[in-house]
């Protein structure tokens, strides 16, 4: 029997998939006011909090077309300058604590790092206040500035490169180069001299959602629920301009047999 062949794709900001490199297409940031890195500085205090980030457009969590069942996750950097000892937490305002990165721990030897967190959302959530993602230090002192940068929230519980929020983002953020090959292996490469490369022409979305673009004559959609309706659009790219999308066309998945 002969072998199944696999179509991989990957996106990148560069000719030759070096920059920003991703075999996965980014999903927008739920939150506003990412972009830039935002610092805290200690103050020898426990339970200092700070609402730093809202969701866009101010919409709290009942407007971010969220239902039951549905995962949250949340990742980000973060540095701290001048550390002696002292924890810190990313959570959403005016919850409960279930809602929490883990308390990550500030040390001389323990000033950098990387965090992540996802959570499935419930009713509790769904009938929240919060209107965003605020930061609590507990006793870091008041030399030390933690900044945390590259903050994404979003639906899904795939790990997707950052990028701003509906409001925020411009075409010059979304990946510029699309590449493709193709093999008898299902597992992607993670080697972008594996792909051939080409410029970004067309991008579809899924219900205002982008999906993918050029050189993607077929493609796979995650998440997709077994008899739903969604709509299809596609627009242009020219460099950084895109153009309108055009008319939307609809189909529905079918029950599996």
């Amino acid at each position: 029997m002969a072998d199944k062949n696999y179509l991989h794709t990957a996106y990148a900001n560069s000719a030759d998939g070096t920059d920003g490199f991703t075999t996965v297409y980014p999903n927008l940031n739920l939150l506003k006011g990412t972009r830039v890195p935002i610092s805290l500085t200690g103050k020898n205090t426990i339970n200092q909090r700070e609402l730093l980030w809202q969701f866009d457009n101010g919409k709290n969590v009942q407007n971010q077309n969220l239902s039951l069942g549905d995962t949250i996750t949340c990742k980000f950097d973060w540095t701290v300058t001048n550390p002696t000892s002292g924890t810190f937490l990313v959570q959403l305002n005016d919850f409960n604590w279930k809602y929490l990165s883990q308390i990550i721990s500030i040390t001389s030897e323990n000033k950098s790092g990387h965090s992540e967190f996802s959570f499935v959302v419930d009713s509790n959530f769904l009938s929240g206040i919060a209107n965003g993602v605020q930061l609590r230090i507990d006793n870091l002192p008041t030399d030390s500035v933690l900044t945390i940068s590259n903050l994404l929230f979003t639906k899904g519980s795939t790990d997707t490169p950052y990028i701003p929020s509906a409001s925020e983002v411009t075409t010059a953020d979304w990946p510029k180069f699309v590449g493709t090959y193709v093999d008898t292996n299902p597992v992607s490469s993670m080697e972008p001299s594996k792909y051939d490369w080409d410029e970004m022409k067309y991008r579809v979305y899924l219900d205002g959602t982008p999906v993918g673009g050029s050189k993607l004559l077929s493609f796979d959609l995650e998440n997709l629920k077994a008899g739903t309706s969604y709509n299809v659009q596609v627009s242009q790219i020219n460099g950084n301009v895109e153009s309108d999308k055009s008319e939307s066309v609809a189909f529905k998945t079918t029950l599996p047999k």
